[in-house]
């Protein structure tokens, strides 16, 4: 036991100052001799990044606002149109109300027009039938004359 003491003892005395400087130092080396790992040159370039962030800010701000400029374009350009439709929809359900007006008009000026022929065909019809019937009574009187005359005739002969 007394050897397993020294032992340990030693041990201990291995463990110091010293042994804890040398354990350091190899680590420090280790790691400043290894490469640096991926995840390592990520955490500069985010480091980079940071540092870079106010230039990005700035441009991002520029494309905000070019696309809000954009949008208020597209805006104004929709607005314009609508009312320009409106404007258009208005006009055309002015002209379309004068149209049915002239409409109603033209059909009462056709009515009229039609019941003007009427009444001309009628007019027509009645003389063509009062000179016919006259005519009749001409063509009538000329016969019965000439039969008058040949009873007349007859009898004194």
């Amino acid at each position: 036991m007394a050897s397993e003491q020294i032992r340990v003892g030693r041990f201990r005395n291995t463990r110091g100052t010293g042994f804890m400087r040398r354990v350091g130092l190899a680590a420090v080396l280790l790691s400043v001799l290894m490469p640096w790992p991926s995840a390592q040159a990520g955490f500069v370039d985010r480091v980079k990044d940071i540092y870079g962030m106010p230039e990005k800010v700035e441009e991002l701000q520029q494309q905000y606002d070019a696309a809000q400029e954009e949008l208020d374009a597209s805006v104004k350009r929709s607005e314009e149109t609508i009312r320009q439709f409106r404007q258009t929809q208005e006009q055309l359900l002015q002209e379309n109300q004068e149209l049915r007006s002239r409409n109603a008009r033209l059909e009462e000026a056709i009515g009229q027009m039609e019941a003007a022929e009427r009444a001309g065909a009628e007019r027509s019809r009645r003389i063509t039938r009062t000179a016919l019937a006259a005519g009749g009574l001409v063509v009538l009187y000329f016969v019965l004359m000439r039969v008058v005359r040949l009873a007349v005739w007859r009898r004194t002969r």
